[in-house]
């Protein structure tokens, strides 16, 4: 498997400081402060972003679920977009990107969303998208399959 580059030690530092900063943030209970130092560390990953490893996946899905944690359905898309981009996966048919947007569709109440996004993961992936038969995910799935067939 071909690893993508590391960024640079010196600006890694300074992502490190900014994330210690957001933790800091979060643990207080500032998600809004937490993502705020997010979206600095975010900003010094050198362009274009996908092309690093770590940091851009680390950090997109992040904001993904924080955002809905915050109920921002605007920033929750856009940030699922960018982690498929970061992932390399314009067809999101990545199993972690689909997971992330369907947990974040069921945290911000769309049903119908996360729905169609678990139906997907099931499309592509099979009986074996779910190795954890209590799995959340799968549980919404099935619930509201019932209802939809029922």
């Amino acid at each position: 498997m071909n690893r993508k580059p590391e960024i640079d030690d010196g600006i890694r530092q300074a992502i490190d400081q900014l994330l210690a900063r957001s933790a800091e943030k979060f643990q207080s209970g500032d998600l809004l402060g937490a993502v705020e130092f997010g979206i600095q560390a975010w900003d010094l990953i050198p362009e274009p972003k996908s092309s690093w490893d770590y940091y851009p996946q680390s950090l997109s899905r992040t904001f993904v679920e924080d955002f809905a944690k915050l109920g921002d359905k605007e920033n929750v898309r856009k940030w699922i977009a960018i982690l498929a981009e970061m992932y390399g996966d314009p067809n999101h048919e990545d199993h972690l990107v689909l997971t992330t947007e369907a947990d974040a569709m069921i945290a911000l109440g769309d049903h119908d969303r996360a729905y169609y996004v678990v139906d997907r993961i099931f499309e592509i992936y099979g009986d074996k998208s779910f190795r954890d038969k209590n799995s959340p995910l799968l549980k919404f799935y099935m619930t509201e399959k019932a209802k939809r067939d029922g």
